[in-house]
């Protein structure tokens, strides 16, 4: 990864921001397409939202409807409407870390700017804001694996194409992921930034241990640039762990393919061990900030990221400690040099880790002060288990897996984006390499002409040039066996590249790029050879200083000191690496020739020198890590189709460098055409059907379930303090518009919540009405909201919830539905308030109660 100046950052920052701003148009319009949301009102706004998206967006409305920011804040610290009658810190148990954000700002905004801005339009544009610096990470991350502007380009337009891909923002807006994964995705790709520069430079120091003259560790806190990387990587890991519950496996799977990935470079042992040291630390730097912000989140405490990051610290510290050890006078080297993070080593810290996570929940949870079940991993381990071994785990888990986001992806739209993605592009460039193959054959088999022998010569005459201009020799010594055995050398390797003077070029700088390791091993014994004549002068100059102290004639001094001033007039000698000074002696050859080629192959010589470094390992660090990381959001996404846009944007990044890193090399003029022909197939077909299907779609329809009728009657024939249990799709929904309090949300993963809605939907089963009665009792329930669509008493699929019922509890499969026989009889203690097409709403009673009232008596039914 070669360093940029100033121009080359701020092109690609203007690029990228046209980018920014076209993806913020283009999402913003296709949601006032498909919602028209200018046209509605307050409540038909607020009925958009579903499940966990409408109880954040009630969270964002306590923040805004308050007077400053600050009392909503302290609100939010003692909410008892959502798991009624429970008070909840919605601070520490929820990820309200963009609702904080953007009420803050509105709060800023109103009282400063425009004291008329509506609450959901600022909310829409922050969210809109977020997928633009996912787009242009996207273009900044495609531009520094490809090292071209264009592979940044091809990922935008990939990106742009099969936008259905992604984590549709505009269906979504308030999906805790649209939050989370530009700060995601903005780590992966400064990590990246910061391992292309270890690659470029060769070096890197810790800013947690120095080795200084001491032998002690200090600990240093200036504002270096490395703390600087320290700390942006964990400001956005901290971010993404505040605004979603699965950044926490994003990153465990990072901090895995790292410890994988360095077994595999070919940095120092030295230089990898420091960038680890800092790395894992900022992951940890990250955990400390989320679990400050979040006022003591007990998951973030018990996560796999925080055991895996404290196993790697420890090892990359112990690897430090004995490094410096090493270094000092007396001790060989380290006997684990070569076991560096190897697959043993991996394997042995992952199992320590989680052994040690698994300890230590097990004795919190016997004192009492958290629950093993608490955090979100046995609800997805769950889900895991029913997906790959085809079993019941329980109702929650088969609720969760039948949700249409936890879907598995279709094969036929996966092939539509494979053939465009993948097959298009190696199509096309099979094509060209087979073209420039017969080409080369026709070429290779033509009678050789009287130019042809002409440009032989005087390529011979090029090279015989730089022979004695290289060498230092004159004509005079070409009698030299030796000599004139290096020159026919460079003839036969001329005669191999058709005498062709510009590829002789290439493949002498690639020959020589091949052998970088005897210099590094030579400059290697140079600074070993520094090291060792520094301790020795800094040992007779104690010996010395002993010496003057007991009063040793000066004369037996001298000799020492005739000795000891060399070393540092040496120091400066291994220095001047690039040897600059054949470009002085260029200067003496003839006149007209030589001096208008001498400078090109001087500064192709220049780079030669710099680029192999950096962009001679085709499958460098920072490439490997995110093809790898590839892999993984693929295998995650092809088994829950919510979570297939990870795998798509990053295929995004990937796919414009897999050909120019391992097929066109050199050839990047005919990579770049090849790529702007796909681009001209792709773009009307699907490209243009696909972007034409989001603006104008012909299989998308608005809800039409006639939520917004119920919620008005609630509104109006209700107590401000009834308490509503409901579907999770909906009931959040209730919460948001109404500001009735609620008892269950759609929060599975949490175990409380789980146990709360296996409650709720009991009413969906075949159980005798006094059992259901006291479970919805022991909830203080009023109002129960039924989907009359699930209460058909009928199993169609296997993701109907009588089917799931009748799998947990087989017993019961010859007894009627419930909510069935409600809709259709009196059950006592139940009586049906409201219905519609799609909705009911029960009323709950005692059974002592409900035997004195009359019908006629409730001021429900006389709606």
């Amino acid at each position: 990864m070669r360093e940029p100046n100033l121009y080359v950052i701020l092109s690609h920052a203007l690029i990228g921001s046209g980018f920014f701003f076209l993806y913020v148009q283009h999402v913003r319009v296709i949601f006032e397409t498909r919602t028209n949301i200018q046209q509605l009102n307050q409540l038909e706004r607020e009925a958009l939202l579903r499940r966990e998206d409408a109880l954040y967006y009630a969270f964002y409305k306590r923040l805004t409807d308050g007077p400053d920011f600050w009392q909503g804040y302290e609100q939010l610290k003692n909410v008892t409407d959502i798991e009624y009658p429970h008070s909840v810190n919605v601070l520490q148990r929820f990820y309200v870390l963009p609702e904080l954000v953007t009420a803050y700002f509105f709060h800023v905004v109103r009282s400063g700017f425009n004291p008329m801005v509506q609450p959901m339009q600022f909310y829409l544009e922050f969210v809109w804001l977020m997928g633009g610096v996912t787009l242009l990470v996207l273009y900044l991350y495609g531009t520094l694996l490809s090292e071209n502007v264009f592979g940044g380009i091809y990922g935008v337009i990939s990106y742009l194409m099969f936008h259905s891909f992604v984590a549709k923002i505009y269906e979504r807006p308030l999906a805790r992921e649209n939050f989370a994964f530009p700060f995601i995705f903005l780590q992966m790709f400064y990590l990246c930034i910061c391992v292309g520069r270890i690659i470029h430079r060769q070096r890197h120091t810790s800013r947690l241990f120095m080795v200084s003259p001491s032998p002690f560790c200090t600990f240093i806190c200036n504002s270096d640039i490395a703390f600087a990387q320290i700390f942006a990587m964990a400001v956005f890991t901290a971010c993404a762990l505040l605004s979603w519950q699965f950044s926490t496996i994003i990153f465990t799977s990072q901090i895995v393919i790292m410890m994988a990935s360095w077994n595999q470079s070919a940095l120092p042992a030295g230089v990898a061990n420091a960038f680890v040291l800092d790395y894992s630390l900022s992951h940890l730097l990250g955990h400390v900030l989320a679990f400050a912000v979040s006022h003591g989140n007990s998951q973030l405490l018990f996560s796999w990221q925080l055991s895996v990051s404290v196993s790697l610290f420890l090892i990359a510290a112990v690897r430090q400690v004995r490094q410096m050890r090493t270094r000092r006078p007396g001790h060989g080297q380290d006997p684990l040099q070569g076991d560096y993070f190897s697959l043993k080593l991996i394997l042995l810290a992952l199992l320590f880790a989680s052994s040690m996570q698994g300890k230590l929940l097990e004795l919190l949870a016997r004192a009492g002060l958290v629950s093993t079940t608490d955090g979100p991993y046995p609800h997805y381990s769950d889900l895991w288990a029913h997906w790959t071994l085809q079993v019941k785990v329980g109702f929650v888990a088969n609720l969760s897996a039948c949700n249409p986001l936890y879907a598995r992806m279709a094969w036929p739209e996966l092939w539509q984006l494979v053939k465009t993605l993948i097959v298009k592009p190696y199509c096309m460039y099979g094509v060209v390499m087979l073209a420039m193959f017969f080409r080369r054959w026709r070429k290779s088999g033509a009678p050789v002409s009287a130019v042809s022998e002409e440009q032989r010569e005087r390529a011979r005459n090029y090279v015989l040039e730089d022979f004695l201009e290289e060498h230092r020799v004159s004509m005079g010594d070409m009698s030299n066996r030796q000599t004139e055995a290096r020159l026919q050398q460079c003839f036969r390797l001329l005669e191999s590249c058709d005498h062709d003077y510009e590829r002789y070029k290439r493949r002498q700088a690639r020959l020589r790029q091949e052998q970088p390791a005897t210099k590094d091993d030579f400059m290697q014994d140079i600074r070993r050879l520094k090291a060792q004549i520094h301790r020795n002068w800094d040992k007779q100059r104690k010996e010395r200083e002993h010496h003057e102290t007991k009063e040793v004639p000066p004369t037996k001094q001298q000799p020492e000191e005739a000795t000891e001033t060399p070393p540092s007039q040496e120091e400066p000698e291994p220095e001047p690496e690039p040897q600059p000074e054949p470009e002085p002696k260029a200067e003496q050859g003839p006149q007209d020739k030589p001096t208008v080629r001498r400078p090109r192959r001087s500064a192709s010589s220049r780079r030669g020198s710099v680029v192999p470094r950096a962009n001679g390992q085709v499958l460098s660090l920072h490439y490997m890590y995110s093809f790898m990381q590839m892999l993984v959001f693929t295998v995650v996404g092809l088994a829950v189709r919510k979570l297939f846009f990870l795998s798509f944007t990053q295929g995004c990044v990937i796919a414009p460098t897999i050909c120019s890193k391992l097929w066109y090399h050199r050839q990047r003029n005919i990579f770049w055409s090849v790529s702007l022909a796909v681009f001209l197939l792709s773009m009307f077909d699907p490209g243009l059907v696909n972007i034409r299907e989001e603006y104008f779609p012909t299989r998308y329809t608005q809800s039409t379930d006639d939520l917004d009728s119920m919620l008005e009657w609630i509104k109006l024939n209700t107590e401000r303090d009834a308490v509503f249990a409901g579907p999770v799709e909906i009931i959040a929904t209730v919460h948001l518009t109404t500001k009735r309090p609620i008892v269950n949300h759609a929060h599975l993963e949490m175990r409380q919540m789980a146990e709360r809605t296996e409650h709720v939907y009991s009413v969906y089963s075949r159980q005798q009405s006094s059992d259901i009665y006291n479970q919805c009792a022991r909830l203080k329930i009023q109002y129960l909201i039924i989907s009359l669509d699930e209460c058909t008493n009928e199993v169609r699929d296997d993701c109907d919830l009588l089917s799931i019922w009748d799998d947990k509890q087989p017993a019961y499969r010859k007894y009627p539905q419930f909510c069935h026989e409600l809709l259709h009889k009196n059950v006592p203690s139940f009586l049906k308030v409201y219905a519609n097409d799609h909705y009911g709403i029960i009323k709950m009673f005692s059974q002592s109660v409900q035997i004195n009232l009359k019908h006629n008596k409730m001021p429900e039914m006389s709606i």
